[in-house]
């Protein structure tokens, strides 16, 4: 099931950095523009790789058990607002709206997470945003205090997923109708976190269209 599933996510970025490095070893033009396009490329493609070997590196942790948190008391908010600082301009450049819904709200308790985990799970969730619902051109994100919990909603504003996929997205290696690229697992290890935070990991279809992923995390210890 591993190998069916990974060994074609693997091969494509493989072949595009393979086919530019020939052709801009081969290529004797010296032009400038496509030696900088080619490297782009290559670089680009190295570290959708680079990142999906890390993804398989933490879901074997997960299942043999070896999957461990690094607790210590965190600002959850500032986690959030850090990740949408980075993501802005980068969603930008692509055509896409970043938003954060806060009405200018602080929430001073401290919560008890790991903030590397925390924050490896709201960067996968905003690039799934931006990967599976770009076509929308907005992602909101808001932080919010909800009934001793606190709730981040990532919400897009794309074509959602089909109703009967919906109970089998966070399953590993489960890929539905989607093309997008990707291992299939980056939804299985942000709900193993979550969970391992007490949490839960929601993933639903937004009411007027797009799909809202919702992360919930206790105040308490």
């Amino acid at each position: 099931e591993f190998i069916s599933s990974v060994s074609h996510e693997l091969r494509t970025p493989l072949t595009a950095i393979n086919g530019w490095g020939e052709t801009l070893l081969e290529d004797e033009s010296g032009d400038v523009q496509q030696l900088r396009r080619g490297v782009q490329i290559i670089l680009k493609e190295s570290r959708r790789l680079t990142n999906m070997v890390e993804e398989l590196l933490e879901f074997s942790k997960i299942e043999d058990g070896r999957f461990t948190l690094r607790v210590e008391q965190m600002d959850l908010q500032a986690e959030v607002e850090d990740a949408i600082y980075t993501y802005r301009e980068l969603f930008r450049q692509d055509g896409i709206d970043l938003e954060y819904l806060n009405a200018g709200e602080m929430f001073e308790q401290p919560i008890t997470g790991d903030p590397e985990r925390l924050k490896q799970v709201l960067c996968n969730v905003l690039d799934n945003a931006a990967k599976h619902g770009g076509s929308g051109k907005r992602i909101d994100v808001s932080v919010a205090a909800e009934n001793g919990s606190m709730v981040i909603r990532v919400r897009d504003f794309g074509p959602g997923i089909p109703v009967e996929e919906l109970p089998y997205v966070k399953q590993k290696f489960y890929k539905g109708s989607s093309k997008a690229r990707g291992s299939g697992i980056g939804l299985a290890v942000c709900d193993e976190i979550m969970r391992l935070h007490n949490g839960t990991f929601d993933i639903a279809n937004a009411p007027g269209g797009g799909t809202v992923v919702t992360m919930t995390l206790p105040m308490e210890k």
